[in-house]
């Protein structure tokens, strides 16, 4: 009996030895394979190597961050594979560049909201602007009808009602400051702020002036209540990987409130974690 029972408390201390391990190994469904993900700025590749940092600790998960240098490659490389993901566009671009290019890329989860902002290095408000205003704005399409619509909200001009989801200077109605329309490269507004009155700046760009969020003359969609969903970051991937369950943990992985922290404090509050934002949207809008 005796040794019966030393036996039953040998396999008991075995099991309690060996089974948590196994059962974290088991958990640790996709350990050592690769993700490559690409995005465009600094500032959201520090966010996803802090992704990366998490999902190699508690996954096993290896997320490649590839920094891309502007908003025309990212869609190209996913497509083509050499990235398996990116993450550095919303709804509406995607849009427009899945028609311009016959792609098939499609979203798998919200990343943050991004306001849009306008600077100056010259007038605190939209209000101080004087007539002739030089205005420097995002050349692709998809930004620069929304920097124009974001000019109507203020009340700095009209726009011809004629359902143009992406209008264009030509469809500016009325215009009584006479405000000087510059259509720049994002990447080029931030050397450009010293000869415009004012500029919209994309946050993936803000780290080459020497403005901070805070510094925003004008923001639009940093509330609940002003929110695009349609222009909130999206993480994306082939239509054919859309259910990939490896890319699903990732997104799994990035939203949660350690990330959504770490997003406010590498953007300096420049962009919002969006997930539960676009949720609860969702949700009103049914």
């Amino acid at each position: 009996m005796k040794k019966i029972i030393s036996f039953i408390c040998s396999l008991a201390v075995l099991v309690s030895i060996f089974a948590p391990a196994s059962v974290k190994a088991a958990d640790k469904e996709f350990e050592g394979q690769t993700v490559k993900v690409g995005v465009v700025g600094e500032l959201y590749e520090d966010i996803w190597k802090y992704v990366a940092e998490k999902a190699k600790e508690e996954e096993g998960i290896n997320i490649e961050v590839v920094l891309l240098t502007d908003y025309n490659i990212p869609n190209t490389a996913l497509t083509d594979g050499s990235i398996d993901l990116n993450a550095f566009q919303h709804e509406v671009f995607l849009e427009n560049w899945n028609k311009e290019n016959d792609g098939h890329i499609v979203t798998i989860g919200y990343t943050v909201a991004v306001p849009t902002r306008v600077y100056s290095e010259k007038y605190q408000s939209f209000d101080d602007l004087p007539e002739g205003a030089k205005i420097a704005v995002n050349s692709a399409p998809t930004s620069l009808g929304y920097n124009l619509q974001t000019l109507e909200r203020a009340g700095l001009i009209s726009l011809k009602d004629n359902g143009e989801l992406l209008p264009t200077v030509s469809d500016i109605e009325e215009n009584p400051k006479h405000l000087d329309i510059i259509e720049l490269d994002g990447a080029q507004i931030p050397a450009s702020v010293p000869d415009v009155d004012a500029a919209f700046i994309d946050d993936s760009f803000l780290s080459a002036s020497n403005f901070k969020p805070s510094d925003a003359i004008y923001v639009y969609g940093d509330t609940p209540e002003t929110i695009n969903v349609d222009r909130v970051n999206i993480i994306a991937a082939r239509e054919e990987d859309k259910d990939n369950p490896l890319y699903q943990k990732v997104v799994e992985l990035f939203q949660t409130d350690d990330v959504a922290k770490k997003i406010e404090e590498v953007t300096e509050g420049g962009s919002i974690a969006a997930w539960d934002l676009v949720k609860e949207a969702q949700e009103k809008a049914e």
